[in-house]
């Protein structure tokens, strides 16, 4: 059986090394994207990708479209320089580092992808490694397991031991409790075999009542005492935990992105604004809304839904640390947000996701596991 080391994951490196990697790739390809896209045949492309049906329903003409695809690459480039440095830093047990990591992941993924590559992907993948076993295991104590060797190569050396006794026939018994050659010869010294029990004692674990010999099992394989066993099981973060951050840190990291972008546009691109807004809510600007107001309205908005999804991904953390105070507030947040989500389900029926995020992260957080693991070490 194998034993606990503080040894580095070889799972860890690995992610760590794609982590790095792939976000240099793309901050590189984000960077090619920015210094090419005022070129002839940059704007020749866009102007065909508008030209499909997917996107020439967002009345976007080529200037806009520029626009908009290098704020996506600046913030793929932010992002990506966080998540390369914190992906060295992961190589030490830092949750926090780890944390870090997840979250920039998010605007990585959603906007590496209109930087012109897929590395954004394999900086996520790399992110949800991490969390995985035995990373999670390591982060969470600063030692794991390795798993245990092939039994193959135990039998090997089981058979070389065997062929070893069958070529000396004349070598004496080294085994523990193993009755001496001379001892089954008639008139030979009678030597008792060692105590394997105190006296006095009955020998319940080799003896059967009926007189039976029973197997003995080994000191690796005893199975730990119930109260060890259940202090362990209590210390391990319980799955429904890492579900409702995981939940939490994709919706919430991903709004958070939105809003980020909508800020970039309301400040840098009001007239692009303007344009969407005609397209989408033709009645808001016939009532006589201005740009100013257009552009107050949607910064307002935007700024609020910041600091609600940064309150919601720091909750999350400090839940993930057993804080059960940042439990007990996620779980309004969760609850806020079902809330909002379901009341604007008529007009909006893609509310529905978010809705139902919330709901998965309410249920996972008062499981009966989670509480019990709260309760351990409740602060």
């Amino acid at each position: 059986m194998s034993k606990p080391t503080e040894q580095r994951p070889p799972q860890v490196t690995l992610a760590s090394g794609i982590v790095m990697f792939a976000s240099f790739m793309v901050l590189v390809t984000a960077w090619e994207q920015v210094s090419t896209i005022g070129s002839l045949e940059t704007q020749e492309s866009i102007r065909d990708v508008l030209a499909e049906s997917p996107f020439s329903s967002l009345g976007l003409d080529v200037s806009s479209a520029s626009d908009l695809l290098r704020y996506a690459c600046m913030v793929a480039a932010a992002a990506a320089c966080a998540t390369g440095i914190l992906g060295w830093y992961v190589r030490k047990p830092d949750r926090s580092a780890r944390l870090g990591l997840t979250i920039f992941a998010i605007p990585v993924f959603v906007t590496g992808l209109a930087a012109g590559g897929l590395a954004g992907s394999f900086v996520a993948a790399g992110a949800a490694m991490l969390w995985m076993a035995p990373a999670r295991e390591w982060f969470a104590t600063g030692r794991w397991t390795p798993p245990a060797p092939a039994p193959e190569k135990d039998k090997g050396k089981d058979k070389g031991k065997g062929a070893d006794r069958a070529a000396d026939p004349w070598r004496t018994p080294t085994s523990v409790g193993a009755p001496d050659a001379r001892s089954t010869q008639p008139g030979g010294p009678s030597t008792p075999p060692p105590a394997t029990r105190p006296f006095g004692q009955p020998d319940t674990a080799t003896h059967s009542p009926y007189g039976q010999p029973l197997a003995r099992r080994g000191g690796d394989d005893r199975p730990a005492p119930p109260a060890a066993r259940q202090q362990q099981l209590l210390h391990e973060r319980p799955g429904a935990m890492v579900a409702a951050f995981v939940i939490t840190v994709v919706t919430a990291g991903g709004l958070l992105s939105l809003s980020l972008l909508w800020i970039a546009i309301a400040g840098l691109s009001p007239d692009f604004l303007m344009s969407v807004i005609e397209e989408q809510q033709p009645q808001v600007v016939e009532d006589g809304l201005s740009l100013e107001q257009l552009r107050g309205t949607v910064l307002a908005l935007a700024g609020g839904f910041v600091a609600w999804c940064t309150v919601a991904l720091v909750l999350a953390g400090f839940a993930m640390a057993r804080r059960d105070w940042a439990r007990r507030g996620l779980i309004v947040s969760a609850a806020f947000s079902a809330g909002a989500c379901f009341a604007l389900v008529l007009s909006t029926p893609l509310t529905l996701i978010p809705a139902a995020a919330a709901v998965a992260t309410v249920l996972c957080l008062r499981r009966v596991e989670v509480r019990r693991w709260f309760a351990v070490d409740a602060r």
